[in-house]
């Protein structure tokens, strides 16, 4: 097990079970912008954020694109995740990020770290 306060993105932090991914469908509050989606819920087993991806071939096109966005996704996970609220989040992608270029990619998924710590912040100080 990697040390406390480490940046790697590890088994423990993903979603892996259909019945994960569905829990946040179900119970989950929507972000999202013109690229991205995200499915957010507590997350009930463990104190840190954990990510599942939903990246459609319909929506962003061949194995290459989509495994692009999957590693700008995890990427900034990576690097974020310190900072996030103790949820799991399932992030889809919308068609326009199909063409969308990496440094647009990277500012719309910012955008919904920040919105997930904004929206939780202010759910915490509500009691």
């Amino acid at each position: 097990m990697a040390p406390v306060g480490t940046a790697r993105f590890q088994r423990s932090q993903r979603l892996r079970r259909p019945a994960e991914f569905q829990a946040a469908y179900v119970q989950g509050r929507r972000f999202g912008n013109e690229l991205l989606t995200a499915t957010v819920r507590l997350n009930e087993r463990s104190a840190a954020a954990r990510l599942g991806l939903s990246i459609a071939a319909r929506t962003v096109g061949n194995a290459v694109s989509r495994n692009r966005l999957r590693r700008l996704i995890r990427e900034s996970f990576r690097l974020q995740q310190h900072g996030l609220p103790p949820v799991d989040i399932v992030i889809g992608a919308r068609n326009a990020a199909r063409t969308a270029p990496a440094r647009e990619l990277r500012q719309a998924v910012q955008r919904l770290w920040e919105q997930i710590s904004e929206a939780w912040a202010q759910r915490s100080s509500r009691g």
